[in-house]
């Protein structure tokens, strides 16, 4: 859903309308549209706002029938709608019941971006039906042609006061955009919170879930048949360490669109992982995944909630398990190591992942240090797990290129550079073009390894081959590290390098004319893999 207010004002009903206070809030959607005239002067009106769910997004109609003359009463109406999260408010019969509007009333409106809309004075003609019809008639067609329940449920959560951020409202809000009743309950469909359609309808919830409790395990949507049918929605809520829950919704006015489904899965989850868990327990995992998955709007508004400018962030460190151990458990510890060398923005499991997120630069020194400590970390303890840095990421789009490329190359980068505790997003890219090369078939493989049968040809061709291995994938042109991993003399290592380039016509290391050859030994060890590294 994407009305705004703004929208909503271009309508026939409300074109000599005019906003005369809180236009800052005119961008602000709008879910729903209701008649509120109740002025909070009375015990019975008190009870009576009190019984009701005010869940944000909504446009209010009233005249201030009751407190036409008492200003103060319709700064409290105000104030309690505002409180509440509601959009704004239309008033009519300016000028016939309410004398006029008070510059009070505007002035807080101002302040509280609360949108005050006055409908044309002095018309004792108008009628609260051709907007509500109008409104409701737009808000049903963006519905179907922009079905973002999942966006719009965050939304509207996140402009809630803090104490209406409940799994309650969020299941209020679900049911008032299905039109259909919502529970939540534990995986033994023992009922956790429930939101009845139509709202009167709370003694029913049992028997619905009784109902849903009988359907095979496997089975996620159910029509029962009767006088009355009832479609049956079935999805489970994923919490990790909090365990797991049920989303049931009941249809009674007929079968629900896939997509919209789709979209209220999504939506509880994202909800009941940012408000559903231990009211003091800030979960940023969602933040995470918005992020990885490339959701500007979802990050956007999360990184809103958490004070945290997703923009600024410009690096990322993913740690994954080329196992496939689930390294979530030791996300804490890794905030903490992480401390020590950098500012940590965000650090949080993502999928079997830990994602590090540091804010601003350091020297490479101690960029390798933190990258030893990790690799450190989690060697002592038993646990398979690699480092890879993805540095001077241009858009947060670009994160989800770099997890997707790790997660992908990161086993055929161990083949390819066996000794490495930790890779940079270009070793990773690299490992994907020699990848994409051996998926082209056998004659673009040979186009490059070719260049290696001069070598081979000699008598200590196989020495020589393996020297340029150790020397270009696994020692960073060391000649003193690569005589240590091959115990030879130094100068040994000289030779065949020297013996090498006069073969080939270029000195071994230099850039651009030894790509060509990393790219001939990495396909050697990825075609046929070494646990030592080798070549033969």
């Amino acid at each position: 859903m994407s009305l705004t207010v703004a929208d909503l004002m271009k309508l026939p009903s409300l074109r000599r309308a005019k906003v005369l206070a809180g236009h800052r809030g005119l961008e602000r959607i709008v879910a729903t549209i209701s008649v509120l005239e109740y002025a909070t002067t009375t015990e019975i009106q008190k009870r009576l706002y009190k019984s009701i769910d005010f869940l944000g997004s909504e446009l209010v109609i009233t005249g201030f029938c009751s407190v036409a003359e008492d200003v103060d009463a319709q700064c409290a109406n105000i104030e309690t709608l505002a409180a509440a999260g509601e959009v704004g408010i239309i008033l009519y019969y300016v000028g016939i019941i309410m004398p006029a509007v008070d510059p009070q009333l505007i002035k807080l409106c101002d302040a509280l971006d609360f949108v005050l809309i006055c409908m044309p004075e002095n018309e004792p003609s108008l009628r609260y039906s051709e907007v509500i019809f109008e409104v409701m008639n737009a808000i049903v067609r963006d519905e179907l042609n922009n079905p973002t329940f999942a966006l719009d449920l965050l939304e509207q959560m996140t402009r809630l006061p803090t104490e209406y951020r409940t799994v309650k409202t969020m299941l209020r809000i679900t049911s008032d955009r299905l039109r259909a009743t919502a529970v939540i309950t534990d995986s033994d469909y023992h009922i956790l919170s429930a939101a009845p359609w139509p709202r009167t309808r709370l003694s029913a919830c049992e028997s619905f879930v009784a109902l849903a409790a009988k359907l095979p395990a496997s089975e996620h949507c159910r029509e029962i048949p009767g006088d009355y049918p009832i479609w049956i929605y079935r999805e489970e809520i994923d919490l990790g360490g909090d365990g797991n829950m049920l989303l049931l919704v009941f249809a009674e006015s007929g079968k629900l669109d896939p997509q919209l489904w789709r979209q209220t899965v999504e939506g509880v989850r994202l909800s009941m992982g940012v408000w559903g868990r231990k009211h003091d327990k800030v979960d940023m995992s969602e933040l995470v995944r918005a992020i990885v998955q490339d959701e500007p709007i979802k990050m956007r508004r999360l990184g809103e909630l958490y004070h945290i400018a997703v923009d600024a962030l410009s690096d990322i460190w993913i740690i994954r398990s080329p196992a496939g151990e689930n390294l979530a458990g030791w996300v804490r510890e890794v905030r903490s190591l992480s401390a020590n060398y950098a500012e940590i923005s965000l650090c949080e499991s993502y999928e079997e992942d830990i994602l590090v997120f540091p804010i601003g630069s350091r020297p490479l020194k101690e960029t390798e240090e933190w990258a030893g400590a990790l690799a450190d970390f989690f060697a002592k303890r038993g646990a398979s797990a690699m480092v890879t840095r993805c540095s001077l990421l241009r858009h947060t789009a670009d994160v989800k290129y770099a997890y997707e490329t790790n997660k992908a190359c990161l086993k055929d980068a161990m083949r390819i550079f066996p000794l490495r505790r930790c890779f940079t997003l270009a070793e990773i890219e690299f490992v994907r073009e020699c990848r994409e090369t051996a998926a082209a078939g056998k004659p673009r493989i040979e186009w490059y390894t070719s260049m290696l049968q001069p070598i081979l040809a000699r008598r200590d061709g196989a020495d020589i081959v393996r020297t340029l291995a150790v020397y270009l994938l696994d020692r960073n042109s060391s000649i003193m590290e690569t005589a240590a991993q091959l115990f030879v003399h130094k100068n040994t290592v000289k030779y065949r390098l020297q013996k090498a380039g006069d073969i080939l016509g270029f000195h071994i290391g230099d850039v651009p004319q030894s790509k060509d050859l990393m790219y001939a030994l990495s396909l050697v060890r990825l075609m046929r893999p070494f646990r030592d590294g080798s070549v033969k």
